[in-house]
């Protein structure tokens, strides 16, 4: 079996299409009443048309499962918000733990209230590595996963983050 570069990039694929599938989704809206048009003169014969239409793009702000990492590979990561509504950044931070370089990407994904999505990767990420991304003054959720140097995925956070200004 052949590892080396070319497993990283295959892992990093199946992490990124893991996680489209599960951000993407695909709903219809919901089922019309037909139109009834008002009362015409009789000599008029009046037939509503109906068009289909275009489903609404969607996105999920609901937080999925996250999952416990080894305690050998244990890492402590930050998700803070800035909430000067000229800048509303959400920086996450990784900040080591005993799974200290056995981290070969962080990937941070931001899924806005506004249903934008923004995903970063951090390669072999170190003490204070950090992802900056613009989020919304509305509530944001953030994905956080890791891909260890056994292969391993873990997501280790996945939370909604409000925008609430500092009074």
């Amino acid at each position: 079996m052949k590892t080396g570069p070319l497993s990283l990039p295959v892992i990093l694929l199946a992490l990124m299409l893991a996680v489209g599938i599960l951000a993407a989704g695909c709903t219809n809206p919901p089922a019309q009443p037909p139109v009834v048009p008002p009362a015409s003169p009789p000599t008029l014969a009046v037939t509503p048309v109906s068009s289909p239409l275009p489903p609404s793009p969607s996105c999920s702000l609901v937080p999925g499962p996250t999952q416990v990492v080894p305690d050998y590979e244990s890492v402590s990561i930050t998700v803070d918000r800035n909430t000067i509504s000229e800048s509303p950044t959400i920086t996450t931070t990784f900040n080591g733990g005993k799974g200290l370089g056995m981290v070969q990407t962080m990937t941070v994904t931001l899924i806005r209230s506004d249903c934008q999505q923004d995903v970063q990767v951090r390669e072999d990420p170190g003490i204070g590595t950090s992802v900056t991304q613009m989020g919304t003054t509305g509530t944001d959720r953030v994905v956080v996963s890791v891909v260890m140097t056994s292969g391993d995925p873990y997501t280790v956070i996945d939370g909604l983050y409000p925008f609430a200004p500092k009074l």
